[in-house]
């Protein structure tokens, strides 16, 4: 059945504010390379082996690490100081399972909020970075696509209910990356979203929630299947 499309206001995005402070970018670079796996999961990142990595004091390290720590992606271990958070099969499952509760929500909310050009230019910039023949650990993909859905969760126009998606999806970025860093291959990680975002500017949200479904249980399939078979994974 065909849901009739909202009336409520698109939603405009704002832009972002030009100057970065010394602690913002400490936390961008060092999160960036934490859902890149980069810095892999488990491994020992001290204060002074990141000041030097990013050419920054030990103060703006120190905030990246305390606000990283807040969102789990990074764990303190006894003598070893800070680690990048490993990553377990649980956590492969409670993340899927909460994307599936709470992403799948956002985007039936979000459909008909959209501004159309905003996010057909957002999903131009999504195909143009998989057209380059790049990997899903292509940095230029991964800021394409977590754009794109950062900005469907916003549209959804619960703030709180946005935070909670986004996070989930940052959780959910770490776990391809590693399981494409374990496995050195493509897993078709690369998704298609011509048809979420006709949907989402057509307004039907059942469609939109339906196509979003599809999407995380088709991917949760898949890396579990990685993680099984490659991948061995700490234990909890």
């Amino acid at each position: 059945m065909t849901s009739e499309p909202t009336h409520a206001l698109s939603v405009v995005p704002q832009s972002p504010p030009k100057d970065v402070s010394l602690n913002d970018k400490a936390y961008g670079l060092l999160k960036n390379e934490i859902l890149l796996c980069r810095l892999e999961p488990g491994v020992e990142i001290s204060e002074g082996m990141l000041s030097g990595r990013y050419g920054l004091g030990k103060a703006p390290i120190r905030h990246a690490l305390g606000r990283l720590r807040q969102e789990k992606f990074v764990t303190t271990r006894g003598r070893l100081g800070n680690v990048v958070a490993p990553i377990t099969l649980q956590d492969v499952r409670e993340v899927f399972q909460l994307r599936l509760l709470l992403e799948v929500e956002a985007t039936r909310l979000a459909a008909g909020r959209v501004d159309d050009k905003h996010l057909r230019a957002l999903e131009d910039r999504v195909s143009a970075s998989h057209a380059t023949g790049d990997t899903a650990t292509n940095e230029a993909y991964r800021e394409a696509n977590h754009a794109l859905h950062t900005y469907i969760a916003e549209a959804s126009g619960n703030s709180r209910l946005a935070g909670m998606v986004i996070a989930l999806i940052e959780q959910h970025e770490r776990i391809i990356h590693f399981s494409l860093r374990v496995q050195n291959r493509d897993l078709e990680f690369h998704h298609v979203h011509d048809n979420l975002v006709d949907e989402l500017i057509a307004g039907d949200t059942a469609k939109a929630a339906e196509i979003t479904e599809a999407a995380i249980r088709g991917s949760q399939a898949r890396i579990i299947d990685a993680f099984l078979s490659e991948v061995s994974p700490t234990k909890p």
